[in-house]
């Protein structure tokens, strides 16, 4: 029997770090960011559809989806971003659930379907149980700022778009504190993996 875990968390909560770990622990982790990239690589459906929406402007000169700008123009208007959200959500859920089955059948003993929508794409019904990564909107912004390169306004912005932190964090079964050390958030995944068989006591 395969066990699924639903991995999410706000953006820049660290949801990356937590799923690396996992992999590092024998999980075969469906990550849908890695997926969003490839439903719209120059000559998909997925990339024809969202420059028939949002025109020629949102490429770059080599015709591959200029992320950063199109990630500019949605969290700055939400009809924007739920048409973006219209498009990309149906080739996600189809290749998510295609990488599924097909690891299901394979019996992997603990598959990661590591998800920043997974609540409001309605995947937990596929997961046996959702770990949420718990962080604290200051850092989130810091982090986000950092890495993206965004104004504190455009970080914002991205925070907003998302389910609130309260809500996740209620409607998760397992929920990840990563307002400290690296080394003590991972502790408190090594301790789940443990208390559920994917992992020895050290």
């Amino acid at each position: 029997m395969t066990y699924v875990l639903g991995l999410t968390g706000g953006i820049a909560a660290g949801k990356t770090t937590v799923s690396d770990y996992l992999k590092k622990a024998g999980a075969v982790v469906i990550d849908a960011d890695v997926i969003a990239r490839t439903v719209v690589c120059p000559g998909t459906p997925g990339l024809k559809q969202i420059v028939a929406v949002f025109g020629t402007e949102i490429l770059t000169s080599k015709g591959q989806l200029a992320r950063q700008k199109l990630g500019n123009l949605v969290f700055a208007d939400q009809h924007k971003l739920a048409s973006l959200n219209r498009i990309m959500g149906p080739l996600i859920h189809a290749e998510i659930y295609r990488q599924l089955k097909v690891y299901k059948e394979k019996k992997v003993k603990l598959l990661v379907l590591a998800i920043p929508l997974l609540f409001e794409g309605g995947y937990a019904k596929y997961c046996d149980s959702v770990m949420t990564i718990s962080s604290s909107k200051t850092l989130q912004l810091q982090r986000l700022m950092n890495r993206d390169g965004l104004t504190q306004q455009q970080a914002k912005g991205r925070l907003e778009a998302q389910m609130s932190e309260k809500e996740r964090n209620q409607r998760a079964d397992i929920v990840i504190d990563n307002t400290k050390e690296v080394e003590e958030t991972l502790s408190q995944v090594l301790k789940w993996l443990i208390t559920n068989g994917f992992a020895e006591k050290a």
